[in-house]
C-alpha cells in the first residue's frame, strides 16, 4: 500500500486492512459528541495506504440555517493552515533559495529593531523566536482587518521588542510569527503570498476545493461559530469576527486556508509519501523526514498554561514539528494524536475544529474538520480521543 489512489473514491475497508466495527465506533463517537452539543457538526476521513475507508459528513455545517454538511464543505481551517505555509517555506530551503538559520532581517530589514535582530526562520517555525505571541494583534492595532493583511500585520509585530531570548521558550504564537514568514515567502518570490501557495502547494495536489481566503457568500463555506461554552472559551469567540473580515482578498498565513477534507487528506498523504504525490515532488524526502521530527525536545508550551490550569491538565511537552504542528513522540501525555499512536505520528491542528494526522507506521491518515468551536485544550482532549478511535482502526 505505498502509492495513492483516488482520492474521492471508497474502498471496501476490510480490502485495506480498516477494521469496520472500529470506523463505526468512531463515527459513532463523533455523532454522539454532536447530539450532546458540543459540536454541530463534522466531516471525518480515514484511510490506509492512501486508500479512503471512511469519509462522512456528519451533523450540519451551519446550525444556525439547518444546513446539513456536506463532503464538499469548505471549512476554515484556523491553525492547521499552518501546514500548509510550512510547506511552502520547506520547499524554499529545498530550494536553496534561504536557509533555516537564515535571520529574518536579511530579508525584512524593518524586523531587526528591539532585540528581534538574531531571530531565524527557524525559530520563527519552532515558536521559539520571542516575538509577539498574543491572540490579538500588537498594540495600537485593534481586531479586524489587519490579520489578513501580511504587510499591515508584518509591521506591527516588526515595530515589537522582543518577548524572550531566542530559542530559549516555546511560547505558540497564534499570528505573529507565520505572518512574518508568510511575508518572508512573498519579498524573496515576488508574486502575492496566495499565489505562491496556489501555484506551488495547493494546485500540484490537486487541492482545487482550497484558497487562502474565500468569498464570505461561498454556497460551500462553513460558517465559524462557537458551541463550547466552558470557562476560558471567550476570548475564542472573536473568530466569529472571520465571517466578515476573512474574504477572497484576505491573506492570512497562521490561519485563513480554507479546504474540504478530500483536500487535507491530498496534502496529507503528500507527506506520508516522504514529499511526492502522484508522481509529483513537492518537497524532498530528506525534508520532509527532518520536517515532522520533534523540533523543541522536552520543552513545554508556555502558551497553553492557563488552560492547563483551568482544565486541571498535567504538563506535556510542545513537541513542535517544522511542519505547522505536532510530533508525536514517545511517553503518555495530552496528545491531539491519540496515546496509541505509532511514536513517529504527526499532525496538525486548528483552533477548536480542525486536524489531520498521519500515523506513517500503519499507513493511517485520519482527517477531521469540524463546525462548532471547542476551547483550547478542549479540543485537544476531544482530538486526543478520537485519534486513539482512528488508529485503532488500522487491522
Amino acid at each position: 500500500m505505498s502509492e495513492l489512489l483516488d482520492a474521492t473514491a471508497v474502498s471496501d475497508p476490510r480490502s485495506i486492512g480498516l477494521d469496520p466495527d472500529a470506523l463505526e465506533r468512531l463515527r459513532s463517537a463523533v455523532a454522539g459528541d454532536i447530539a450532546k452539543g458540543l459540536y454541530h457538526g463534522a466531516v471525518i476521513l480515514v484511510a490506509r495506504g492512501g486508500q479512503i475507508g471512511l469519509h462522512e459528513p456528519i451533523g450540519h455545517s451551519d446550525l444556525a440555517n439547518d444546513r446539513p454538511a456536506q463532503l464538499d464543505d469548505r471549512f476554515f481551517l484556523a491553525s492547521v493552515s499552518k501546514s500548509l505555509t510550512a510547506a511552502a517555506v520547506l520547499k524554499l530551503i529545498d530550494r536553496g533559495v534561504i536557509s533555516f538559520d537564515t535571520r529574518v532581517a536579511d530579508v525584512i530589514p524593518e524586523f531587526a529593531v528591539r532585540g528581534k535582530q538574531r531571530v531565524t526562520i527557524y525559530h520563527l517555525l519552532t515558536h521559539t523566536a520571542g516575538t509577539w505571541s498574543g491572540f490579538l494583534p500588537p498594540p495600537p492595532h485593534h481586531w479586524g482587518p489587519i490579520i489578513g493583511n501580511i504587510a499591515e500585520l508584518t509591521a506591527a509585530v516588526s515595530a515589537q521588542p522582543l518577548t524572550g531570548m531566542p530559542g530559549e521558550h516555546v511560547v505558540y504564537n497564534p499570528w505573529a510569527d507565520f505572518t512574518v514568514l508568510g511575508e518572508i515567502i512573498h519579498r524573496v518570490d515576488g508574486r502575492p503570498f496566495r499565489d505562491i501557495l496556489r501555484d506551488e502547494i495547493l494546485h500540484p495536489l490537486g487541492m482545487t476545493e482550497s484558497s487562502f481566503g474565500l468569498e464570505v457568500d461561498h454556497p460551500r463555506r462553513v460558517p465559524v461559530r462557537m458551541s463550547d461554552l466552558a470557562p476560558g472559551a471567550a476570548e475564542v469567540d472573536i473568530m466569529h469576527s472571520f465571517n466578515d473580515i476573512i474574504d477572497e482578498t484576505a491573506e492570512m498565513p497562521a490561519g485563513g486556508c480554507f479546504a474540504t477534507t478530500r483536500d487535507l487528506f491530498r496534502f496529507a498523504e503528500m507527506l506520508r509519501l516522504s514529499g511526492t504525490r502522484d508522481g509529483v515532488r513537492v518537497l524532498s524526502p530528506a525534508m520532509v523526514e527532518y520536517g515532522v521530527r520533534n523540533h523543541t525536545g522536552t520543552k513545554t508550551n508556555q502558551f497553553w498554561d492557563f488552560s492547563k490550569e483551568a482544565r486541571d491538565v498535567p504538563d506535556f511537552p510542545a513537541n513542535f514539528m517544522l511542519f505547522g504542528g505536532y510530533s508525536r513522540g514517545e511517553g503518555h501525555f495530552l496528545t491531539c494524536m491519540g496515546h496509541t499512536a505509532s511514536p513517529s505520528s504527526f499532525a496538525a491542528v486548528g483552533s477548536g475544529s480542525t486536524m489531520w494526522m498521519v500515523d506513517p507506521v500503519r499507513e493511517l491518515t485520519f482527517v477531521f474538520l469540524s463546525a462548532g468551536l471547542m476551547e483550547g485544550l478542549g479540543h485537544f482532549q476531544r482530538l486526543q480521543r478520537l485519534g486513539d478511535l482512528a488508529v485503532a482502526c488500522a487491522s
